[in-house]
């Protein structure tokens, strides 16, 4: 019930920016997506993409130094609550932007079995940015952004485009897993993106809260007595070495 109510607070601020006069496209995920890649000139095939993309190749950079941006993914058992195969973008399609680098937020619903609630593999985009010809995903605590390279911007790389590439690339990855899936592009506006976050928090709190709690319990595994985070901590490297040595342990013992 806290995940309907939540998701439904979010469309409600999508159709509000939309009634006060912002731009709103909605696409719908390409029937046959297991197939679509043939249907673009862009090349989109699992782990096969793991390139760099510098500066003077970048055409479009989404988030980035100076840009407000966010990345949220959020898996829910509620699959009803979904509309599966919809892509939401809140601002401007990629032809219509004369900017080399704008504000941008990526928010993907994912609807999965209860037993997959947990599966921290579906919140990593790293195959994501691995697996599309010409586009970069990089993330650092409380940064995230993407580069497009000029390349594929005159191919007519779009967000309808990426939209179905990561429907076919999550599928690909994740098969009967995924059950549905939601997708919400926003850029340009600033003021919506910052709303969008304070909105969301409810959902992110969520995961500070259950991530918290695994660092708890991972510091009572190795007797840690430290009140610092693992992110600054001087022993981490030790920290992890002594996780690797318990993970094998385990199973060796199954």
């Amino acid at each position: 019930m806290q995940n309907q109510r939540l998701i439904q607070k979010l469309r409600d601020f999508f159709n509000k920016e939309y009634e006060i006069g912002k731009n709103l496209i909605t696409y719908q995920r390409n029937l046959d997506y297991y197939n679509f890649p043939g249907k673009f000139d862009i090349g989109v095939k699992l782990d096969h993409f793991k390139e760099v993309i510098l500066q003077e190749e970048t055409g479009l950079e989404l988030g980035g130094v100076n840009k407000k941006s966010f990345l949220l993914i959020f898996p829910i058992q509620e699959v009803e609550t979904l509309h599966d195969g919809n892509i939401t973008l809140l601002g401007q399609e990629i032809k219509a932007i004369k900017e080399s680098s704008i504000d941008f937020g990526l928010f993907i619903l994912i609807g999965v079995n209860k037993s997959e609630i947990e599966n921290d593999e579906l919140r990593q985009l790293s195959f994501i940015s691995n697996s599309i010809e010409g586009f970069l995903i990089r993330t650092i605590p409380r940064r995230f952004w993407c580069r497009i390279s000029s390349n594929v911007l005159q191919r007519n790389f779009s967000f309808e485009f990426l939209g179905n590439a990561i429907f076919h690339l999550y599928h690909q990855k994740f098969g009967n897993l995924i059950k549905t899936m939601e997708i919400f592009f926003i850029n340009t506006y600033t003021d919506s993106i910052e709303h969008f976050k304070e909105i969301s928090s409810e959902i992110t709190a969520q995961f500070a809260k259950k991530w918290k709690a695994k660092i708890e319990e991972w510091k009572k595994r190795i007797d840690c007595e430290y009140d610092w985070g693992c992110q600054i901590c001087p022993y981490r490297e030790n920290c992890y070495y002594v996780k690797e040595v318990l993970i094998e342990r385990e199973e060796l013992g199954k």
